[in-house]
Protein backbone atom coordinates (compact mmCIF):
# COMPACT_ATOMS: atom_id res chain seq x y z
CA UNK A 1 0.00 0.00 0.00
CA UNK A 2 1.48 3.52 -1.05
CA UNK A 3 0.33 6.10 1.87
CA UNK A 4 -1.06 8.86 0.16
CA UNK A 5 0.25 12.61 0.29
CA UNK A 6 -2.33 13.49 2.96
CA UNK A 7 -1.00 11.41 5.72
CA UNK A 8 2.33 12.38 4.78
CA UNK A 9 1.89 15.67 4.99
CA UNK A 10 0.07 15.68 8.13
CA UNK A 11 2.74 13.31 9.61
CA UNK A 12 5.35 15.56 8.62
CA UNK A 13 3.31 18.71 10.09
CA UNK A 14 2.67 17.08 13.15
CA UNK A 15 6.18 16.13 14.25
CA UNK A 16 7.42 19.91 13.37
CA UNK A 17 4.71 21.01 15.59
CA UNK A 18 5.19 18.33 18.41
CA UNK A 19 9.31 18.65 18.14
CA UNK A 20 8.39 22.81 18.44
CA UNK A 21 6.03 22.87 21.54
CA UNK A 22 8.08 20.08 23.61
CA UNK A 23 11.65 22.35 22.51
CA UNK A 24 9.46 25.70 23.68
CA UNK A 25 8.11 23.45 27.01
CA UNK A 26 11.79 22.37 27.87
CA UNK A 27 13.01 26.31 28.11
CA UNK A 28 10.26 26.52 30.88
CA UNK A 29 11.73 27.62 34.05
CA UNK A 30 8.06 28.94 35.87
CA UNK A 31 8.48 27.05 39.09
CA UNK A 32 4.83 25.56 39.15
CA UNK A 33 5.47 23.96 36.20
CA UNK A 34 8.81 22.25 37.01
CA UNK A 35 9.17 19.44 38.75
CA UNK A 36 12.59 17.27 40.86
CA UNK A 37 13.92 14.50 39.18
CA UNK A 38 13.66 12.17 42.11
CA UNK A 39 15.92 9.10 40.34
CA UNK A 40 18.82 11.38 39.83
CA UNK A 41 21.86 11.40 42.51
CA UNK A 42 21.90 14.99 41.90
CA UNK A 43 19.08 17.45 42.56
CA UNK A 44 17.69 19.10 38.81
CA UNK A 45 14.23 20.16 38.22
CA UNK A 46 12.50 19.40 35.15
CA UNK A 47 9.64 20.97 33.03
CA UNK A 48 6.81 18.76 33.92
CA UNK A 49 4.06 18.95 31.16
CA UNK A 50 6.00 17.90 27.82
CA UNK A 51 3.01 15.81 26.98
CA UNK A 52 1.94 19.51 25.68
CA UNK A 53 3.52 18.53 22.88
CA UNK A 54 1.23 15.35 22.21
CA UNK A 55 -2.11 17.68 22.67
CA UNK A 56 -0.64 20.45 19.60
CA UNK A 57 0.41 18.35 17.54
CA UNK A 58 -2.93 15.87 18.03
CA UNK A 59 -5.07 19.00 17.71
CA UNK A 60 -3.59 19.59 14.25
CA UNK A 61 -3.95 15.93 13.00
CA UNK A 62 -8.04 15.79 14.21
CA UNK A 63 -8.82 19.06 11.98
CA UNK A 64 -6.91 17.31 9.40
CA UNK A 65 -9.02 14.21 9.62
CA UNK A 66 -12.01 16.23 9.79
CA UNK A 67 -10.87 18.13 6.13
CA UNK A 68 -9.95 14.89 4.82
CA UNK A 69 -13.38 12.90 6.44
CA UNK A 70 -11.19 10.21 7.98
CA UNK A 71 -13.18 9.21 10.47
CA UNK A 72 -11.33 6.95 12.51
CA UNK A 73 -8.82 9.62 12.30
CA UNK A 74 -11.19 12.13 13.90
CA UNK A 75 -12.35 9.68 16.94
CA UNK A 76 -8.95 9.11 17.61
CA UNK A 77 -8.09 12.71 17.91
CA UNK A 78 -10.54 13.74 19.99
CA UNK A 79 -10.44 11.14 22.58
CA UNK A 80 -6.68 11.74 22.95
CA UNK A 81 -7.04 15.48 23.51
CA UNK A 82 -9.84 15.26 25.84
CA UNK A 83 -8.07 12.36 28.11
CA UNK A 84 -5.05 14.42 27.50
CA UNK A 85 -6.68 17.75 28.80
CA UNK A 86 -7.90 16.36 31.92
CA UNK A 87 -4.19 15.66 32.61
CA UNK A 88 -3.17 19.00 31.83
CA UNK A 89 -5.89 20.00 34.64
CA UNK A 90 -4.63 17.34 37.01
CA UNK A 91 -1.07 18.92 36.58
CA UNK A 92 -1.69 22.44 36.65
CA UNK A 93 -5.13 22.59 39.30
CA UNK A 94 -5.41 19.34 40.91
CA UNK A 95 -7.92 16.73 40.47
CA UNK A 96 -9.48 14.35 42.88
CA UNK A 97 -8.10 10.66 41.94
CA UNK A 98 -11.92 9.48 41.66
CA UNK A 99 -12.34 12.57 38.89
CA UNK A 100 -9.10 11.72 37.17
CA UNK A 101 -9.50 7.98 36.74
CA UNK A 102 -13.02 7.85 35.52
CA UNK A 103 -13.37 10.95 33.74
CA UNK A 104 -11.62 9.31 30.20
CA UNK A 105 -14.60 6.95 30.33
CA UNK A 106 -17.06 10.04 28.57
CA UNK A 107 -14.83 11.10 25.66
CA UNK A 108 -14.20 7.19 24.81
CA UNK A 109 -17.70 6.58 23.85
CA UNK A 110 -17.09 8.93 20.83
CA UNK A 111 -15.71 5.81 19.35
CA UNK A 112 -18.49 3.79 19.24
CA UNK A 113 -20.56 6.28 17.62
CA UNK A 114 -17.88 7.00 15.27
CA UNK A 115 -17.78 3.43 14.19
CA UNK A 116 -21.35 2.85 14.41
CA UNK A 117 -21.00 -0.33 17.08
CA UNK A 118 -18.49 -2.47 14.59
CA UNK A 119 -14.97 -3.49 15.06
CA UNK A 120 -12.48 -6.64 14.06
CA UNK A 121 -10.68 -8.22 17.14
CA UNK A 122 -8.11 -10.57 15.99
CA UNK A 123 -8.56 -14.17 17.07
CA UNK A 124 -12.41 -12.93 17.85
CA UNK A 125 -13.56 -11.56 14.52
CA UNK A 126 -16.43 -8.91 14.05
CA UNK A 127 -18.40 -7.46 16.66
CA UNK A 128 -21.30 -5.52 16.02
CA UNK A 129 -23.18 -4.73 18.52
CA UNK A 130 -23.00 -0.95 19.82
CA UNK A 131 -23.15 -1.52 23.51
CA UNK A 132 -20.38 -4.07 23.50
CA UNK A 133 -17.96 -1.22 21.50
CA UNK A 134 -18.96 0.90 23.98
CA UNK A 135 -17.73 -1.17 27.02
CA UNK A 136 -14.87 -2.30 25.23
CA UNK A 137 -13.90 1.68 23.98
CA UNK A 138 -14.48 2.78 27.92
CA UNK A 139 -12.64 -0.21 29.20
CA UNK A 140 -9.47 0.54 26.22
CA UNK A 141 -9.20 3.93 26.65
CA UNK A 142 -9.42 4.06 30.30
CA UNK A 143 -7.18 1.18 31.46
CA UNK A 144 -4.56 2.53 28.90
CA UNK A 145 -4.92 5.94 29.95
CA UNK A 146 -4.67 5.02 33.88
CA UNK A 147 -2.13 2.02 33.85
CA UNK A 148 0.38 4.38 31.67
CA UNK A 149 -0.15 7.28 34.50
CA UNK A 150 1.00 4.45 36.65
CA UNK A 151 4.34 3.52 35.40
CA UNK A 152 5.39 6.98 33.79
CA UNK A 153 7.77 6.83 37.04
CA UNK A 154 11.37 7.25 35.23
CA UNK A 155 12.98 8.90 32.24
CA UNK A 156 11.66 7.56 28.90
CA UNK A 157 9.34 5.02 29.40
CA UNK A 158 6.02 5.79 28.73
CA UNK A 159 7.09 7.50 24.72
CA UNK A 160 9.50 5.09 24.02
CA UNK A 161 7.23 2.35 24.86
CA UNK A 162 4.45 4.08 23.06
CA UNK A 163 6.00 4.12 19.79
CA UNK A 164 6.82 -0.12 19.96
CA UNK A 165 3.13 -0.50 20.82
CA UNK A 166 1.47 1.47 18.28
CA UNK A 167 4.41 0.22 15.43
CA UNK A 168 3.84 -3.49 16.47
CA UNK A 169 0.18 -3.11 16.45
CA UNK A 170 -0.33 -1.10 13.81
CA UNK A 171 1.99 -3.25 11.37
CA UNK A 172 0.17 -6.09 12.44
CA UNK A 173 -3.66 -4.35 11.48
CA UNK A 174 -1.84 -4.04 8.11
CA UNK A 175 -0.22 -7.24 7.53
CA UNK A 176 -3.43 -8.70 8.23
CA UNK A 177 -5.33 -6.66 5.13
CA UNK A 178 -6.87 -3.70 7.41
CA UNK A 179 -4.96 -0.87 5.19
CA UNK A 180 -6.04 1.92 6.63
CA UNK A 181 -4.09 1.13 10.22
CA UNK A 182 -0.42 1.80 8.21
CA UNK A 183 -0.43 5.67 7.49
CA UNK A 184 -2.25 6.73 10.82
CA UNK A 185 0.69 4.02 12.28
CA UNK A 186 2.69 6.65 10.86
CA UNK A 187 1.01 9.98 11.81
CA UNK A 188 1.42 8.70 15.46
CA UNK A 189 5.00 7.54 15.21
CA UNK A 190 5.97 10.90 14.11
CA UNK A 191 3.85 12.36 16.88
CA UNK A 192 5.34 10.93 19.64
CA UNK A 193 9.11 10.56 18.45
CA UNK A 194 9.79 14.35 19.15
CA UNK A 195 8.86 13.60 23.29
CA UNK A 196 10.50 10.26 23.34
CA UNK A 197 13.51 12.38 22.51
CA UNK A 198 13.43 14.69 25.12
CA UNK A 199 11.98 12.60 27.42
CA UNK A 200 14.92 10.14 26.78
CA UNK A 201 17.66 9.99 29.89
CA UNK A 202 18.36 12.18 31.38
CA UNK A 203 15.04 13.95 30.35
CA UNK A 204 15.00 17.54 29.47
CA UNK A 205 11.04 17.43 29.96
CA UNK A 206 8.47 15.43 32.04
CA UNK A 207 5.72 13.87 30.10
CA UNK A 208 3.26 15.06 33.17
CA UNK A 209 -0.02 13.50 33.47
CA UNK A 210 -1.25 14.99 30.31
CA UNK A 211 1.70 13.29 28.27
CA UNK A 212 0.46 9.89 30.13
CA UNK A 213 -3.06 10.49 29.74
CA UNK A 214 -2.99 11.45 26.13
CA UNK A 215 -1.11 8.99 25.25
CA UNK A 216 -2.38 5.97 26.67
CA UNK A 217 -5.87 7.11 25.95
CA UNK A 218 -4.10 7.61 22.20
CA UNK A 219 -3.11 3.84 22.33
CA UNK A 220 -6.34 2.77 23.87
CA UNK A 221 -8.07 4.21 21.06
CA UNK A 222 -6.05 2.90 18.34
CA UNK A 223 -6.75 -0.53 19.61
CA UNK A 224 -10.22 -0.30 19.34
CA UNK A 225 -10.68 1.93 15.44
CA UNK A 226 -7.43 0.02 14.33
CA UNK A 227 -8.73 -3.76 14.91
CA UNK A 228 -5.77 -3.55 17.13
CA UNK A 229 -7.27 -4.87 20.30
CA UNK A 230 -5.36 -8.23 20.23
CA UNK A 231 -2.13 -7.21 19.72
CA UNK A 232 -2.38 -4.01 21.42
CA UNK A 233 -2.96 -5.88 24.58
CA UNK A 234 -0.16 -8.35 24.22
CA UNK A 235 2.13 -5.64 23.28
CA UNK A 236 1.08 -3.31 26.24
CA UNK A 237 1.32 -6.01 29.52
CA UNK A 238 3.71 -4.34 31.20
CA UNK A 239 1.76 -1.39 31.42
CA UNK A 240 -1.57 -3.77 32.72
CA UNK A 241 0.23 -6.08 34.92
CA UNK A 242 1.69 -2.93 36.67
CA UNK A 243 -1.37 -1.22 36.84
CA UNK A 244 -2.90 -4.01 38.51
CA UNK A 245 0.05 -4.81 40.97
CA UNK A 246 -0.74 -1.08 42.58
CA UNK A 247 -4.46 -1.68 42.76
CA UNK A 248 -4.74 -4.59 44.36
CA UNK A 249 -1.80 -3.71 46.84
CA UNK A 250 -2.54 -0.54 46.76
CA UNK A 251 -6.20 -1.54 47.64
CA UNK A 252 -7.69 0.67 45.18
CA UNK A 253 -6.82 3.72 43.30
CA UNK A 254 -5.70 6.30 45.74
CA UNK A 255 -3.18 9.47 45.24
CA UNK A 256 0.18 8.72 45.37
CA UNK A 257 0.93 10.89 47.68
CA UNK A 258 -1.13 8.97 50.20
CA UNK A 259 1.26 6.12 49.56
CA UNK A 260 4.43 4.88 50.69
CA UNK A 261 6.74 5.31 48.11
CA UNK A 262 7.00 1.69 46.34
CA UNK A 263 11.11 1.96 46.00
CA UNK A 264 13.90 4.55 48.19
CA UNK A 265 16.91 6.38 46.29
CA UNK A 266 20.05 6.20 47.45
CA UNK A 267 22.39 8.28 45.75
CA UNK A 268 20.87 7.58 42.87
CA UNK A 269 20.66 4.13 43.21
CA UNK A 270 16.96 2.69 43.52
CA UNK A 271 15.93 0.37 46.50
CA UNK A 272 12.52 -1.70 46.79
CA UNK A 273 11.07 -0.21 49.80
CA UNK A 274 9.99 -3.33 52.17
CA UNK A 275 8.40 -1.31 54.63
CA UNK A 276 4.81 -2.88 54.74
CA UNK A 277 2.09 -1.12 53.24
CA UNK A 278 4.38 0.01 50.53
CA UNK A 279 2.69 -0.86 47.10
CA UNK A 280 4.16 -3.51 44.59
CA UNK A 281 5.49 -2.30 41.35
CA UNK A 282 6.72 -3.28 38.31
CA UNK A 283 10.01 -1.07 39.16
CA UNK A 284 9.88 -2.90 42.48
CA UNK A 285 10.18 -5.83 41.31
CA UNK A 286 12.66 -5.40 39.13
CA UNK A 287 15.20 -3.89 41.83
CA UNK A 288 13.81 -6.29 44.53
CA UNK A 289 16.82 -8.89 44.45
CA UNK A 290 19.55 -6.44 43.26
CA UNK A 291 19.52 -2.43 43.68
CA UNK A 292 20.13 -0.85 40.18
CA UNK A 293 20.34 2.57 38.74
CA UNK A 294 17.83 4.51 37.13
CA UNK A 295 19.13 3.53 33.61
CA UNK A 296 19.62 -0.32 34.65
CA UNK A 297 15.67 0.44 35.24
CA UNK A 298 14.65 1.64 31.97
CA UNK A 299 16.25 -0.72 30.33
CA UNK A 300 14.92 -3.45 31.76
CA UNK A 301 11.30 -2.61 31.33
CA UNK A 302 11.71 -1.55 27.94
CA UNK A 303 13.45 -4.83 27.72
CA UNK A 304 9.51 -6.27 28.64
CA UNK A 305 7.91 -3.83 26.32
CA UNK A 306 10.26 -5.19 23.47
CA UNK A 307 9.67 -9.13 24.45
CA UNK A 308 5.80 -8.30 24.73
CA UNK A 309 5.70 -6.35 21.42
CA UNK A 310 7.79 -9.26 19.58
CA UNK A 311 5.33 -11.63 21.27
CA UNK A 312 2.16 -9.89 19.35
CA UNK A 313 3.94 -10.79 16.36
CA UNK A 314 3.41 -14.57 16.94
CA UNK A 315 -0.30 -13.97 16.36
CA UNK A 316 0.20 -13.31 12.36
CA UNK A 317 1.03 -17.43 12.82
CA UNK A 318 -1.74 -17.62 13.51
CA UNK A 319 -4.25 -15.75 11.39
CA UNK A 320 -2.01 -16.36 8.38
Amino acid sequence: MIISTDYILIAAVSFIISLATVYVVSRVRNPRLLAPDVHKPYRVLVPKIGGVSILAATAFITLMAYLINDDRLLALGLVTLTVGLIGLADDLRGLPVSVRVFLPLIPSLIIPVVVHGYIYILLIGHVHNFFVVAFLSMLAVTVMANAVNMLDVMNGIVPTSTLMIITVSGLISYMVGFGYALPVTLVLILTVLPLAIFNWYPAKVFNGNVGSYALGAMMGAFMVLYNAGTQGVISALPYIINGFLIVITARGFKPRETLKRPVIVNDGVIHANRVPGSPTTLVKLIVMRRPKTEREVVRDVLLLFLATSLASLSLLALIT
